[in-house]
């Protein structure tokens, strides 16, 4: 008995081509992404400590922002209230208002990242 060959191959094969196609056909959530200018505050202070080119995005209300050094913030939504959220040290992050349809500010621990949508300033 040759059992190397599984009998109803055909009708594995196109069982498996049905579930390659269903699973293509069902959306998958993508993440809102842009370039942007990210301004790093220290507390109190009214003027940046520095800029940098960096990505910012968005899904499903987690937020994550990679500037151009390198450094990279993670924010995981807390509770219901919109803008609060937690970094990846499990510290409070607050999104702030302040700059309009010009960007958002987002208030850390130990610093501020203003991101601005327009990246002119730094190119």
């Amino acid at each position: 008995m040759n059992t190397s060959c599984w009998p109803d191959w055909k009708v594995c094969l196109k069982f498996l081509i049905a579930v390659t196609l269903l699973w293509g056909s069902i959306p998958q959530a993508f993440a809102d992404t842009t370039d942007a200018r990210c301004d790093i505050y220290l507390p109190g202070s009214d003027k940046p400590l520095a800029q940098y080119l960096c990505v910012f995005s968005q899904r499903q209300g987690y937020i994550t922002i990679e500037r151009d050094d390198g450094v990279y913030y993670d924010f995981t939504p807390v509770g219901e209230s919109p803008g609060n959220y937690k970094d990846s040290r499990g510290y409070p992050v607050y999104r702030q208002s302040g700059l309009g349809k010009k960007g958002l500010i987002f208030k850390l621990q130990e610093e501020s990242v203003h991101v601005y949508w327009d990246t002119s300033e730094l190119e």
